[in-house]
């Protein structure tokens, strides 16, 4: 009788109690979730916005970099601003831009701006050579004063006031170093198409020089080479860039910025002279990157400025309150113009 009544049967959960407990763990899964679900989003948010500064600094360290290097080999200011015209032989690309370090283009009402910015390679020469003969035909040898550092495969600007300029590569050379005669064949990758008098300037822009234009495409940063026509992206998720000319009015040597303009036009006649153009002595730059994750409600109410004023291009994206932005800004010296001889 002791041993049956040690051997109580046990009894297990009720339903109830397994319900309760299948609903308290159902509670705590939720919590877990929804934390889980917050922690994703903020650290998609910081990812986002880390991927923003990383691709606006990019953008403008890879401008800044040209605009330090711009004007390089451009250093005889009567020619600035010259149209340099000329044909890719090996793939018939069409050649267009100025013979000048650093070329806005606006953009219309809140549209991004453009940059081109141009400039020399040569290890050698930074003063062009002048030119000692009339030629008789846009094929003829260039008889130049000193040929010192011109040498094959070089390509060249030719340029004469009232004229536009050649873009030319050097294919022959003579071999005694007492002729100045400098040819340029139909075999060159760049040939020649005026008759230049004598004292025209012929400038060595070395082998391979840059003219870069700067512009904002689908959402991106992206560099065209007016040489090639081949076109990079240098950073996505860069939406507005805007940039001013920096002004020397005054012509005073210590090349003090007096003011910024969106033109080097100083009188309005809508054409820029070689005197204007000597005067922009600085750029200034500002570029908005955006975050690529799109926020569930506005988190932007102002548009995002910087020293030149607002960007508006921004407000022209779609929902655009529900991004983050990020603004970078510099001001960048063109140095090469401020190293160059007395006018």
């Amino acid at each position: 009788m002791k041993m049956n009544a040690l051997l109580k049967p046990h009894a297990g959960f009720s339903l109830v109690e397994v319900m309760v407990g299948m609903t308290i763990g159902l509670i705590g899964m939720l919590v877990i979730a929804q934390v889980l679900s917050v922690s994703q989003d903020n650290n998609r948010t910081t990812n986002s916005g880390g991927t923003a500064q990383q691709n606006g600094a990019l953008a403008l360290l890879a401008i800044e970099r040209d605009i330090r290097q711009s004007g390089y080999g451009m250093n005889v200011s009567q020619n600035l601003g010259c149209r340099v015209l000329g044909t890719d032989g090996s793939t018939g690309y069409a050649i267009d831009f100025l013979l000048t370090p650093a070329v806005i283009t606006q953009g219309l009402d809140t549209a991004p701006d453009a940059i081109q910015l141009t400039y020399s390679n040569a290890s050698m020469v930074t003063s062009p050579t002048a030119l000692m003969q009339t030629m008789a035909a846009a094929t003829a040898d260039y008889v130049v004063s000193n040929r010192f550092g011109f040498n094959v495969n070089d390509v060249l600007v030719v340029a004469a006031p009232g004229q536009d300029c050649d873009l030319v590569q050097i294919t022959a050379t003579p071999g005694n170093p007492y002729q100045n005669n400098i040819t340029h064949a139909a075999s060159g990758r760049y040939q020649g198409n005026q008759i230049f008098n004598s004292g025209a300037q012929l400038y060595n822009m070395g082998r391979t020089p840059v003219s870069n234009r700067y512009s904002i495409v689908d959402g991106g940063l992206q560099v065209l080479s007016a040489l090639s026509g081949e076109a990079e992206l240098i950073a996505d998720g860069v939406i507005d860039l805007q940039a001013d000319y920096g002004l020397n009015l005054d012509g005073d040597t210590e090349n003090t910025v007096d003011e910024y303009r969106t033109s080097p036009d100083l009188d309005g006649n809508g054409v820029v002279s070689w005197d204007e153009w000597e005067k922009v002595i600085a750029i200034r730059v500002g570029l908005v990157s955006r975050s690529s994750k799109r926020e569930s409600s506005n988190v932007t109410t102002d548009l995002p400025r910087w020293v030149g004023g607002t960007f508006g291009n921004v407000s022209t994206q779609e929902n655009w309150q529900q991004y983050r932005y990020r603004v970078f800004e510099t001001t960048v010296v063109i140095r090469n113009i401020l190293w160059k001889p007395p006018t």
